[in-house]
């Protein structure tokens, strides 16, 4: 029993030290720290299930509410609709659309 008291106590620091220095380095609270990180989670969890999105193909970065979505597209049909799947999730504030389109520029053969 001791051991799994000293065992929490040691995850309980490691894990508030880490959320620390997020807080710090972002000047958030811990509470924005958390809603920060469940809303990146739920964005990339909705480009995951939206079947016309490569969910992999993107990154989500949130700060206090406000969503920044990078990657790189195959249409801009296909970054339109990620955009749309994260701005639906409720606690998003903004969505900024940062996605580059794919080019297939075979103009240029090497």
């Amino acid at each position: 029993m001791r051991s799994f008291t000293k065992f929490s106590t040691v995850a309980a620091i490691a894990l508030f030290s880490v959320a620390g220095c997020s807080v710090m380095h972002h000047k958030e609270t811990a509470g924005q720290y958390v809603d920060d990180t469940t809303l990146t989670a739920r964005a990339k969890a909705a480009l995951i299930k939206d079947k016309n999105v490569s969910a992999s193909d993107f990154s989500v970065q949130t700060y206090q509410g406000h969503v920044t979505l990078t990657g790189v597209a195959k249409t801009p049909t296909e970054a339109k609709l990620a955009a749309e799947d994260i701005r639906a999730i409720p606690g998003v504030k903004s969505v900024k659309n940062d996605v580059r389109i794919a080019s297939a520029d075979n103009s240029n053969p090497r």
